[in-house]
């Protein structure tokens, strides 16, 4: 029985962490809610929805991205702050097109970052959270890729969190263009009940079964 105790949690071990259900509104850009839910920044480029769906559906299509900045090193960024619960763990990510067009040069990168706050609003950080970053060129274009973050910990007392999707803009008067889709955040759901961070080791036990 030890034995197979022992193998069951390996094999839960193998498997990696599980997740909740995506924190995100209106994640996938739907036909319907085009650009609902989220804020962004475009000082420096254009926002429109785009019918371009990463996995064909036609109902369904994404966040497209056209940086014109006449300065070096700008972006386009486009937010959503969501509750979330001090002490767990969070994964963002995302899935960015670059498309191979004429009009544009394709000198930036697409960018994911998870910020945690202290208020529900998400207008005081607690911690700065992970971030993943892919670089053009060096990527292929025309072709979808995904970025995810490493796991952030939600530190004490913070009650939300800012996804942020970001594109970035190299050099000046040399435009891009990214399209966005399936945005993701997810608490990771622990294995154990108490991973030492509520101040106590009540929910351990010291005998061996």
């Amino acid at each position: 029985m030890v034995r197979l105790t022992i193998a069951a949690a390996l094999v839960l071990l193998i498997a990696g962490p599980a997740f909740t259900q995506n924190l995100l509104t209106n994640p996938g850009f739907d036909d319907a809610d085009q650009l609902a839910g989220w804020t962004c920044n475009t000082i420096h480029g254009d926002l429109t929805w785009s019918s371009e769906d990463r996995s064909g559906s036609t109902t369904s299509g994404s966040m497209q991205h056209d940086l014109t900045a006449a300065s070096n090193n700008l972006d386009l960024s486009c937010s959503q702050c969501v509750p979330i619960t001090e002490f767990n763990g969070y994964v963002a990510s995302m899935w960015y097109f670059w498309p191979n067009d004429v009009d544009v040069a394709q000198d930036g990168s697409s960018r994911i970052t998870i910020v945690f706050y202290s208020d529900a609003g998400c207008n005081v950080v607690a911690e700065y959270g992970p971030f993943d970053i892919g670089f053009f060129p060096g990527r292929p274009l025309d072709t979808w890729l995904q970025l995810k973050t490493d796991e952030g910990l939600a530190p004490a007392g913070s009650v939300a969190a800012l996804v942020t999707i970001v594109t970035w803009q190299d050099l000046a008067d040399e435009p891009v263009r990214a399209r966005i889709d399936d945005i993701v955040l997810v608490a990771v759901i622990p294995i154990f009940s108490d991973d030492f961070e509520s101040g106590g080791i009540g929910a351990w036990s010291s005998s061996v079964p």
